[in-house]
């Protein structure tokens, strides 16, 4: 959906959005063992993801990297989701996963390339997430959360250091993509790079038993020049 300001609505979910059967653009991947929901905070519909995560929510997108380089969203992670201990030791978190076509070397377009590194995901050649996560803790409003961006080949770029108290409330968060994209992929040809989709989901972490399984929110996601 294009705003009047010509931002690009990616993400903001309706009251009656079905996660379970999404409408065309949209597709689940994962087994469905994670649950995602629509549900309601002050007044505003948004995305609720629970424990164990691993599903993604992809919404299909084919815009030029150039033209909207710019990523703004808001999300909340739920306090409690990191109390309970270490639990299975994996990091407990939100992320966002983007998927981008074109602009790389030539080699990238081979069968057997695609066929490494999609991951179930639709298809592209270049691929990294960003993710807002951190251990469990004894003292769940004790976790230090972290900002990342992750490339599929496991280069990793911290966006903020980790930081205590950002559970329980709403975080408004700004990165440059295509910046992020030249980091990673410094060589590629930048003007003909589409954005292929973009995914939603919880970090596959299992919480503790007794701990709610509600890990986080998210209430909009937005492109822009």
């Amino acid at each position: 959906t294009r705003l009047a300001d010509g931002r690009l609505l990616v993400v903001a979910p309706a009251p009656d959005f079905d996660v379970q059967r999404p409408p065309p653009g949209w597709a689940r991947r994962g087994d469905r063992a994670a649950r995602i929901d629509v549900t309601s905070e002050g007044g505003r519909a948004v995305l609720t993801f629970r424990a164990p995560g691993g599903d993604l929510l992809l919404r299909d997108l084919k815009v030029p990297l150039v033209a909207t380089p710019g990523l703004e969203w808001s999300w909340k992670l739920e306090n409690a989701a990191f109390g309970g201990g270490p639990g299975d030791g994996l990091p407990r978190g939100l992320r966002l996963v983007f998927g981008f076509e074109g602009g790389g070397p030539t080699d990238l377009i081979q069968p057997a390339r695609l066929m490494r590194s999609n991951a179930g995901l639709p298809p592209h050649e270049r691929r990294f997430e960003i993710a807002l996560a951190g251990p469990g803790s004894a003292v769940s409003d004790g976790t230090p959360l972290e900002l990342v961006a992750l490339a599929e080949d496991g280069n990793r770029r911290v966006l903020r250091a980790g930081a205590r108290g950002l559970t329980g409330g709403w975080i408004a968060e700004f990165v440059d993509l295509l910046a992020l994209y030249r980091g990673f992929f410094p060589i590629d040809r930048f003007g003909e790079v589409t954005i292929a989709f973009v995914g939603i989901g919880a970090l596959p972490a299992r919480l503790p038993e007794g701990i709610p399984d509600a890990v986080g929110h998210v209430v909009e996601v937005q492109l822009f020049r």
